[in-house]
């Protein structure tokens, strides 16, 4: 009678036992997909694995904003909103606050990047064309000449390794019309706007094993709603895409592409990945890249 107890009691123990590791081994699994989630969600970014390609080497990651300059601004002193300029030969002045052209910025991400031996800069756009770079503060800047009708200028200020300083004060936008007062401004300020800035012509050497990718937002606050995606091919029949999407506003980062021409491609997406109207919410350029 005692051994059948003793027994009887083992196969208890033994049951509690497995039931505890069973347990044990489910609350960890729940943990991991908790820590998978979290860490989706730290990232903000999707990337088209399907059009990569399992032998691709190109890889897009999402960085951090380098450190923030507080209260920085640019602005246009020369021209505000609605002037009718006679003459069609243009140059504008770009006055900053809290912000210093022509010095290096020191971080080391100047070290990572093409960056620029001129300093800290401005990023002038006219009617959504690749930005020119001012370096001077209070000097004239020639813009060149315009056709007749209404253009945007936009400003904003740039480290010298060309990363956008982001906050909703620190751009400034200006509608203007060269002669005629007739014609629509290709920007609302009232409506959600993105901005392309970077990447902009050649990356040779090291400069190309790292590529920034950098963009300004208007009157939006990505992932209320919204979503930028770039797309990155290589300018030949049926190259691979490459594409990130981000639901905050950092920049990104493209290593491995090869030497080559490319298309990269921004675009302003609703939460649903349509495309949100506007004339600057679908910007297409073209890069150069050389690896040797």
């Amino acid at each position: 009678m005692k051994r059948i107890l003793t027994i009887s009691s083992l196969c208890i123990m033994f049951a509690f036992a497995v039931l505890t590791l069973s347990c044990k081994q489910d609350s960890e699994n729940a943990n991991d997909t908790d820590a998978q989630e979290e860490t989706a969600v730290v990232e903000e970014v999707s990337i088209d694995a399907d059009t990569q390609g399992e032998e691709s080497k190109v890889s897009i990651e999402v960085g951090e904003r380098s450190p923030a300059f507080p209260g920085a601004k640019a602005r246009f002193s020369s021209l505000k909103d609605g002037d009718v300029l006679d003459d069609n030969n243009i140059s504008v002045v770009v006055d900053v606050e809290n912000y210093e052209l022509g010095i290096q910025t020191e971080t080391p991400r100047a070290k990572e990047i093409a960056n620029s031996a001129k300093g800290q800069h401005v990023h002038i756009i006219l009617d959504n064309d690749p930005y020119f770079a001012d370096y001077e503060a209070g000097v004239p800047f020639d813009i060149g000449v315009l056709d007749e009708g209404p253009h945007t200028l936009i400003v904003f200020p740039s480290r010298s390794y060309h990363e956008s300083v982001k906050s909703k004060d620190s751009v400034d936008i200006v509608n203007f019309y060269v002669g005629k007062e007739e014609g629509e401004f290709m920007l609302d300020e009232s409506k959600p706007t993105i901005i392309y800035s970077r990447p902009k012509g050649k990356y040779e050497g090291k400069d190309a094993e790292k590529i920034m990718l950098d963009f300004y937002v208007i009157n939006i606050k990505l992932g209320d709603g919204y979503q930028t995606k770039y797309t990155i091919r290589k300018n030949e029949p049926d190259a691979i895409e490459h594409t990130i999407t981000m639901t905050k506003w950092k920049p990104a980062f493209v290593i491995g592409l090869d030497s080559g021409e490319y298309i990269i491609t921004l675009q302003l997406l609703d939460g649903e990945g349509n495309l949100v109207d506007g004339p600057f919410n679908n910007t297409e350029r073209k890069i150069t890249v050389s690896t040797e």
